[in-house]
């Protein structure tokens, strides 16, 4: 009812990230994404002999979208049925099946090591105290030498302290149990072998990304409606997407990419 095309439920990237929006473009917003993708999926530096691990695959996009461009080994995992069934569909359409499999599977079950990482706005689901544990799963899934490549929403690290201290309407309304980290959270939870390398930083996007989202949501309210939802449903997803693209607009919360790096 609110995502473009491609289902991409994250920080898309805009050629210029314009505010406000005043209507909904579902061609602009699928563009964003893809260049959000395709930037990602750069830092990847794929080669056909790679062996990829997708920590939160979602709707399957991206895996479709690299696999395409190179066409290596992807795994992607889920702990949603529903992105499962739909990631698979996506794959078997594409003719992609014997290059990327996706799994039913929570990350720390994950087994086996891979040439490379891609996880896009997992980092959030984590938790405070198990981000450490997150980063040696990523550590020890990855070969020596291996790079991940992020993208996760952040608190200002002037604001962290009082953050974890509290709560707030996103926590209690549509995130329960979110937790954003960090860049010194981050830094502070990386086991000795992975190193932190370049940083990209993207909140400013996700004002105009929440933007296109508000606008879509309020052009189909009639259809969202019918399907049975309530109207304080309605208005708290609404309050959502306005919240958090007045937070992002004014750096009050950040979206970064970046690299890990695992040492030889």
């Amino acid at each position: 009812m609110f995502l473009d095309p491609s289902m991409t439920y994250s920080c898309a990237l805009f050629e210029e990230p314009i505010k406000p929006v005043d209507e909904v473009d579902f061609r602009i917003l699928e563009e964003a994404q893809i260049r959000k993708m395709d930037r990602l999926i750069g830092l990847l530096d794929l080669k056909a002999s790679d062996r990829i691990l997708e920590v939160g695959c979602g709707w399957g996009s991206c895996a479709i979208r690299a696999v395409k461009k190179t066409p290596c080994n992807w795994t992607g995992i889920t702990i949603s049925h529903e992105q499962l069934e739909w990631a698979k569909r996506l794959a078997a359409e594409a003719n992609l099946e014997n290059n990327i499999t996706f799994k039913y599977q929570d990350y720390r079950l994950t087994t086996g090591q891979y040439d490379k990482i891609i996880s896009v706005e997992m980092i959030e689901a984590v938790g405070q105290a198990f981000l450490p544990q997150y980063f040696q799963v990523l550590s020890d899934r990855l070969l020596p030498g291996g790079i991940a490549v992020l993208q996760g929403i952040i608190c200002p690290d002037a604001y962290y302290d009082r953050y974890c201290r509290s709560s707030d309407f996103i926590k209690k309304y549509i995130f329960p149990g979110g937790h954003m980290p960090s860049i010194g959270a981050i830094k502070s939870a990386l086991p000795a072998d992975l190193t932190l390398g370049e940083m990209k930083h993207i909140g400013r996007h996700y004002a105009a990304t929440l933007d296109h989202w508000y606008s879509a949501w309020m052009k189909n309210e009639k259809e969202i409606l019918a399907l049975g939802y309530s109207e304080s449903f309605h208005r708290r997803w609404q309050y959502y997407f306005c919240l958090c693209s007045a937070l992002f607009a004014n750096d009050h919360i950040d979206t970064i990419q970046f690299t890990l790096t695992k040492s030889l």
